[in-house]
């Protein structure tokens, strides 16, 4: 089912640019800014670490994954930015997940190792979705996302 169809998502026009948009009633609303997470950053084993037990907390069903992620960008009434300030244009979560609607991916993402303390393994090939799990805690739980970099 395309995410954005249930979700009733327009497509971007000139003045709401993606899900970035930032208007009412003709005048510019002063928006929340997040900035999102940089490679680096992602790939950082503490700081992946920390994610990785937020994700695996979230009493979210592994199938649910895509829908939270999509409804939590689809109610963000802000900006996204890169740490130098540029704009960030979320990607669709659809897209981003693509080839696994199933997200079986998230299952093997949120696998432990045998201590039960780390992830069973590091994506490095797919930080893009990483990276959008992030931006999920970043907009939809600030609080727990702040503590990602300690």
């Amino acid at each position: 089912m395309d995410t954005l169809k249930k979700h009733n998502y327009e497509e971007p026009t000139k003045r709401t640019k993606g899900y970035n948009s930032h208007w009412c009633n003709g005048r510019m609303k002063n928006p929340q800014v997040v900035y999102v997470a940089d490679k680096v950053e992602l790939l950082n084993k503490h700081y992946y670490r920390r994610l990785w037990i937020a994700a695996r907390n979230m009493p979210i069903p592994r199938r649910a994954w895509l829908d939270e992620i999509a409804d939590a960008f689809v109610q963000f009434d802000g900006e996204v930015r890169y740490r130098t300030g540029e704009l960030y244009s979320i990607p669709l979560a659809d897209d981003v997940f693509g080839e696994d609607a199933d997200m079986r991916w998230m299952s093997t993402y949120l696998k432990s190792d045998p201590t039960n303390n780390a992830p069973l393994r590091c994506s490095r090939r797919r930080w893009e979705r990483v990276r959008l799990i992030d931006l999920f805690f970043r907009v939809q739980y600030p609080d727990i996302a702040r503590h990602f970099g300690r």
